[in-house]
């Protein structure tokens, strides 16, 4: 994919910004692309982004393509304040006029291959862990709670009796006043209070 994309040229812009900054819908990529190759430019995807675009079109191309799209897909010009970037930039008629019809050299072999663009997570649960504990690794009571409330909000518990097994917060704070009808457990608490005595 990075020998895939124009070498001399370092930046590139995206897509999304370029049409969120006019406040029109964006472009597919294909189409977006196409236009450069139409108007005789070179264009590139790039490893950076997934909606990036690199070539060396000048940015007034850029933006009479983006112009030339909102015609056809029409922005509320009455919302657009006129001091607003996006009121300058539609209020100028493009001097290029862009051709959407796709092109097969716009879509590249290694997305027509389907390659990984974009690598994915190396593994479940993959980024920022717990913090460090001295001896290394995590106890195995933290890996155990971290199983037992794993998706608990997620999981939406209508039956009471499935909340007998969640720790009662109020009882180890010692103001739960319900007693043997609270619907949450109080034998952990209980078993820790008897292994320290």
């Amino acid at each position: 994919m990075v020998t895939e994309e124009l070498q001399d040229v370092p930046l590139y812009y995206v897509l999304d910004h370029l049409s969120s900054t006019v406040h029109c819908n964006t472009p597919p990529m294909l189409q977006f692309r196409s236009a450069l190759l139409h108007a005789g430019y070179s264009v590139s995807f790039s490893h950076a982004c997934k909606n990036a675009v690199k070539t060396d079109a000048p940015a007034g191309v850029l933006w009479d393509i983006i112009r030339c799209w909102e015609k056809s897909n029409p922005v509320k010009r009455e919302r657009l304040s006129e001091t607003s970037p996006a009121h300058h930039i539609l209020s100028k008629e493009p001097t290029l006029q862009a051709c959407f019809e796709i092109r097969e050299d716009a879509n590249p072999q290694s997305r027509k291959r389907h390659l990984t663009r974009f690598q994915e997570n190396p593994q479940a649960n993959w980024g920022p862990k717990a913090r460090a504990k001295a001896g290394g690794g995590i106890s195995s009571e933290l890996e155990d709670k971290r199983k037992q409330f794993q998706g608990k909000r997620k999981k939406q518990i209508t039956d009471s009796s499935q909340l007998k097994s969640f720790p009662c917060k109020k009882f180890r704070k010692g103001t739960c006043t319900y007693g043997d009808k609270c619907c949450y457990s109080h034998e952990l608490e209980q078993e820790t209070e008897e292994n320290m005595d």
